[in-house]
């Protein structure tokens, strides 16, 4: 007994000599390991610029910002101590694998790569295993990269795509993914840091959870087409009546069983599929209908990818309430936080006189204003109907004025030299701009405006503006926007509208407005809608996104060779000649 017991201690102590020695070489080896980490992370920033660093502005700018990042760390490590990985490689992974989620490729970012070499390195139990030293330095200035180009892409959008769209003119927050990452190193919340530069919109969430639930829809198979010829009217049978009922419970538009006929409840499914896509629910199912029944659920997801990068070019802080034109969609929403308290229908710019993208500040209304004619409409209709109809202008409550404002007697004016004057258009029912105008001066010359012709809010296509736009509720609108100012009140707002003499009143509070471009969105209601891309902007949008992903892709492998290194190859070993 007393023998077995001096042969465990013996083995004991044989144990713990063994592992103090191997800690000893451990550390030893340790500052060897991290000595040559550190020659290689100098020597990359010293070089030229990696290859995954793009070659376009936002590639050079966070490769300046990766450099600074070091220097001002005297160059010390971020990611990687003594060759080893540290945890916030694990939360970097943990958001880069989220990625797809947010509507970004996980594979832009080398995901499979970094989890397959922080696996390596994590092998061993007493070895020192961790990564090659030479390849340490390098893989960390890449982490610091990736980190900020990600950052970057949540917060601003892919790789300054929104730059590269001349139709969008909303004014970007500035991000800056250098403080973001040292704060987040500082404070150690490294996925938190890059989940909380998401859209803070409700709309983004929403799409964000349409996108997963297309996903899912994608991987059960999608939906079948039906005959481009179909056509069915409430009541007639048909073959393709089962085909119907299943495609649209695929989408869940429908959620009855097979019918018979084209009953009730699949009319009611129909209406509801035409009302999310902008058609007139009519139930009635011809051409248009059956284009959008089979429009594929892959291009839905990439509608849906494409649309949430749009909310990643808005400023993340849009305000406590404010106005947005959802310009395809062809909609006015008013929102408080995530509530909707007003929604109307609107009137937008014709393709060929397109409503401008862009976002300002509402400060003023203007009741029973004068429309001062556009010098383009004047010299393209106006002065046309002039000279054809000497009595168009007294016909359409319309003047002519000067220079200073004075108005003229019209056939003192020389048509042949037009430029002196401008046609403007007197206060009242019949005015171009209807009773009030909600103003945010900018640079293109777009407002909110009433309108005398309000048959047009009751079609489904609504583009027919000169680009301003036209609201369908304005004295809702007004109140709405003068609720604080109690002075205001519904009486008084509705006699200035009919005053027929203008009157600017100021708001006691700017209200942000952003007349944006959105071909899918989910509504308050918890409703995915789809529009069509009345401008051709989701056209041109998808061939720069092509080219952006292909260029990022290329980038994205190009971290594989940056940061490995190739040992030398061994020479060949001579045979010995045999003698014959």
């Amino acid at each position: 007994m007393a023998k077995h017991s001096r042969l465990t201690v013996t083995v004991l102590i044989a144990l713990v000599v063994t592992v103090v020695v191997a800690c000893g070489k451990i550390q030893i080896g340790g500052f060897q390991k991290q000595r040559e980490m550190d020659v290689a992370l100098r020597g990359v920033l010293a070089g030229r610029t990696p290859e995954y660093a793009t070659k376009d502005p936002e590639g050079a700018r966070l490769w300046k910002q990766t450099k600074t990042f070091y220097e001002r760390r005297q160059f010390a490590p971020a990611w990687v101590e003594k060759a080893k990985p540290g945890p916030q490689i694990d939360e970097l992974v943990e958001s880069l694998r989220a990625a797809e989620a947010e509507g970004l490729d996980p594979q832009l970012y080398n995901v499979a790569m970094i989890e397959e070499r922080r696996k390596e390195a994590s092998k061993g139990f007493l070895s020192d295993k961790g990564f090659d030293p030479r390849e340490a330095g390098a893989l960390d200035v890449w982490f610091t990269y990736l980190y900020m180009k990600y950052g970057s892409d949540l917060a601003d959008g892919l790789s300054d795509l929104a730059s590269t769209d001349p139709a969008w003119k909303i004014k970007p927050e500035k991000f800056d993914s250098l403080s973001h990452l040292e704060n987040a190193l500082t404070e150690n919340r490294i996925a938190d840091s890059l989940r909380e530069l998401s859209p803070r919109a409700s709309e983004y969430a929403g799409l964000k959870k349409a996108l997963a639930e297309y996903g899912a829809l994608q991987a059960r198979g999608g939906w079948q087409s039906l005959p481009q010829t179909l056509k069915l009217k409430p009541g007639d049978r048909s073959p393709h009546i089962g085909v119907l009922a299943t495609r649209l419970t695929a989408s869940g538009d429908y959620r009855g069983g097979q019918p018979a006929t084209y009953d009730s409840s699949l009319q009611e499914a129909v209406k509801v599929f035409q009302r999310r896509h902008g058609l007139t629910d009519d139930a009635v199912i011809g051409r248009e209908v059956v284009a959008e029944l089979n429009v594929p659920v892959e291009h839905r997801i990439a509608q849906i990818r494409m649309n949430m990068e749009r909310w990643r070019w808005l400023p993340r802080d849009l305000g406590d309430r404010y106005i947005l034109v959802n310009i395809p969609e062809m909609r006015l929403d008013v929102y408080e936080g995530d509530k909707v308290p007003l929604s109307m229908r609107v009137v937008v710019g014709k393709t060929d006189t397109q409503t401008p993208i862009f976002n300002d500040e509402m400060t003023h209304l203007v009741f029973s204003p004068y429309w001062n004619v556009p010098p383009g409409i004047a010299e393209n209709e106006t002065l046309p109907s002039v000279i054809r109809d000497p009595g168009f202008l007294s016909r359409n409550n319309m003047e002519v004025v000067d220079a200073s404002g004075k108005s003229i007697d019209p056939s003192s004016v020389d048509l042949g030299n037009p430029s002196g004057y401008r046609f403007r258009q007197r206060p009242g029912a019949s005015n171009s701009l209807g009773l009030v105008k909600f103003m945010f001066p900018n640079q293109f010359n777009v407002y909110l405006h009433d309108t005398p012709a309000d048959s047009l809010f009751e079609r489904a296509a609504r583009s027919f503006s000169h680009g301003c736009v036209r609201v369908a509720e304005p004295v809702a609108l007004a109140q709405y926007v003068l609720r604080d100012q109690p002075e205001w009140d519904s009486a008084r707002i509705e006699a200035a509208m009919q005053a027929g003499e203008e009157k600017h009143v100021k708001l006691k509070s700017a209200i942000p407005v952003y007349l944006g471009y959105w071909t899918a969105r989910m509504r308050p209601d918890s409703t995915v809608q789809f529009r069509r891309d009345v401008y051709g902007i989701d056209q041109r949008l998808t061939v720069k996104l092509a080219d952006r992903l292909e260029r990022l892709r290329r980038a994205s492998e190009a971290a594989t060779a940056a940061t490995t290194v190739k040992e030398p190859e061994k020479p060949k070993e001579k045979k010995a000649k045999t003698g014959g």
